[in-house]
């Protein structure tokens, strides 16, 4: 069967033949259905389950942090190298700008002649298949020896560049799966769909590097897993979701004469956008938000990490956390779209980013006031001080500080010191603190670079009051407000993302779909530079927490754009480019 879009006014149930009209619910209208339908839906549905795991496991939990790692082994064993001019951060970096501006750069050419061929299918199958095959191939970089980061890196280029190349095809089938009014309810079980088959994989994963304890072989079998994951499930999809019908496709031509005829699509399209002037408000308007969004997503792990101090542990968790709230709250959404509108329940997610970017601007770690609270104790004792370590905490072999401590003072449980004042000054300019017990006395010294003190920023006085009227009252430590910071974000997160893509597929005529999803992939892909740049930029030359405001001002303006976005008029000119294309044909 090749898609097509149901009329808008009726749906034909196939059990009975009643005429349905348009006053039924979106899950009356998705319950009549003709089994096919929902079947290629639901196929449909599989490939974000397929590929979410990618996103999940391979860019934010695991690969960054075992590249990097590999990278500066390399280039602490060879300062001479050409590399060596480079960060490993850097070019991590380089290599994701690059594969994202490549299908960027690229989306919108190939979307065109998607519009005019009928290979949508084709092209998410090339797509998948390099991306998929990339990354089972990064369970080899064992083999290159020094080289294995720069493999893995290779490898990730073209896996990153098949994930992104993907999606825009993937998204240019939603159009064609149902009615206008049933777009929400299919983006969000997209959406559902992916955020429990990335979280459900990154579980698996979890158990499996802490059964292991880490060890290589089971970290690059994990990528690997993904890409198997990846193209396994993506079968499924590839059999029963058919590729969409066009009137008067193009027949086949050179390479040479399709790209000239993309290039002279998008010029005739950059020239009418004017009559799409609805669509291009809301992309400007998706450009800012989603750009804040991205930007807090991608920079969330280095600003817990560095600036909170919150634990790695506490990172994973709130990953997984995010995706299974995540899924169950795009569905919720798609509920409030169906009562309130798409547009409303779009601003509501996103007055709901600000609330929880206003939050983490505000995070602070609570000083600890107790010796119990502290990351070790000296006790006073016969004979001198008694050392100890308090919570399960132990100095950290990987910080330079840490070690000078041990080796200048000999920090060891049960540890008898007959001087603590040198011990004391130490501290008092480190990352830690220590609880001072004398008898019935008790205090605790902070160092200044310990996870709770501020500092001097501009709007230091956000996290102060915080602290001391929200987070000390409730007794909530830092990583427990990152647990927090999860729950939000993964309830706004799946609405925010489902809604916005189904808000544009609304507006999109059916008969362009992947060429304007094309630019819908370009916006995306350029917020994903933007954004985090932006914030480099303020918190090099501020601070981290100012970096992240920044992003706040950006998602208000974006969503304050959305004023201008008239939904219906957006549908009624799509409807009518639609008309005008097909009567032409």
């Amino acid at each position: 069967m090749l898609l097509a879009k149901p009329s808008c006014g009726e749906v034909i149930l196939a059990s009975t033949g009643i005429l349905m009209s348009e006053a039924l619910t979106v899950k009356q209208k998705m319950a009549a259905l003709d089994e096919e339908q929902k079947r290629t839906i639901r196929a449909w549905c599989v490939y974000d389950w397929a590929n979410s795991a990618f996103s999940t496991s391979v860019t934010v939990a695991i690969l960054p942090i075992y590249a990097m790692a590999l990278t500066n082994v390399y280039l602490d064993n060879n300062p001479d190298s050409f590399f060596a001019n480079f960060s490993a951060a850097g070019m991590w970096a380089f290599v994701v700008g690059v594969s994202t501006g490549i299908v960027a750069l690229s989306s919108p050419v190939l979307g065109v002649l998607a519009d005019r061929m009928e290979i949508k299918t084709t092209l998410l199958k090339i797509y998948t298949i390099g991306g998929a095959a990339a990354t089972v191939l990064m369970f080899f970089s064992a083999f290159f020896g020094d080289y294995d980061w720069m493999f893995l890196l290779g490898c990730f280029f073209l896996a990153n560049l098949g994930f992104a190349g993907a999606n825009v095809f993937y998204n240019a089938l939603l159009p064609y799966l149902g009615e206008e009014e049933l777009m929400d309810e299919i983006s969000s079980r997209g959406f559902a769909w992916g955020y429990i088959g990335g979280g459900l994989l990154l579980a698996i994963h979890f158990v499996m590097l802490m059964g292991s304890g880490n060890a290589d072989w089971m970290i690059r079998l994990s990528l690997a897993s993904v890409g198997i994951w990846w193209w396994g499930f993506s079968i499924y999809t590839f059999r029963n979701v058919p590729e969409p019908e066009i009137e008067d496709p193009l027949p086949k031509m050179s390479v040479g004469a399709a790209t000239k005829l993309a290039f002279g699509e998008l010029k005739k399209t950059f020239k009418e956008l004017s009559k799409f002037k609805i669509l291009v408000i809301y992309l400007i308007a998706y450009l800012m938000f989603n750009d804040g969004i991205q930007t807090v997503l991608s920079i969330a792990g280095a600003f817990g990490g560095d600036v909170l101090g919150v634990a790695i542990l506490y990172n994973m968790l709130v990953i997984l956390i995010i995706q299974f709230v995540a899924a169950p709250s795009a569905m919720m959404f798609s509920k409030l779209a169906e009562r309130t509108g798409t547009k409303n329940a779009l601003i509501v997610t996103l007055i709901g980013w600000c609330l929880v970017i206003a939050l983490a601007v505000g995070f602070v770690d609570l000083e600890p006031e107790k010796s119990s609270d502290a990351d070790m104790s000296i006790t006073k004792v016969d004979g001198g001080w008694e050392f100890n370590f308090i919570n399960d905490f132990e100095l950290n072999e990987d910080l330079e500080s840490h070690m000078d401590l041990q080796k200048n003072w000999g920090l060891e449980e049960g540890a008898i010191l007959a001087n603590v004042d040198g011990l004391k000054e130490d501290i008092a300019g480190s990352e830690l603190s220590m609880g001072v017990v004398d008898g019935n006395s008790e205090s605790v010294i902070i160092g200044s670079k310990h996870r709770s003190q501020i500092g001097e920023g501009t709007i230091d006085w956000w996290p102060e009051t915080l602290r001391e009227n929200v987070w000390k009252p409730l007794g909530l430590g830092v990583n427990l407000q990152w647990l927090v910071l999860g729950l939000m974000a993964g309830m706004v997160m799946g609405g925010s993302q489902a809604l916005a893509r189904s808000m544009f597929g609304m507006m999109v005529p059916e008969t362009r779909s992947t060429e304007f999803f094309g630019f819908f992939g370009f916006i995306g892909k350029a917020a994903s530079v933007i954004g985090p740049m932006l914030y480099f930029v303020i918190s090099s030359g501020m601070d981290d927490r100012l970096g992240v405001l920044s992003i706040l001002f950006i998602i208000v303006i974006g969503t304050i754009m959305m004023k201008w976005v008239d939904l219906e008029e957006g549908i009624k000119v799509a409807k009518e480019e639609d008309a005008s294309r097909r009567r032409d044909s």
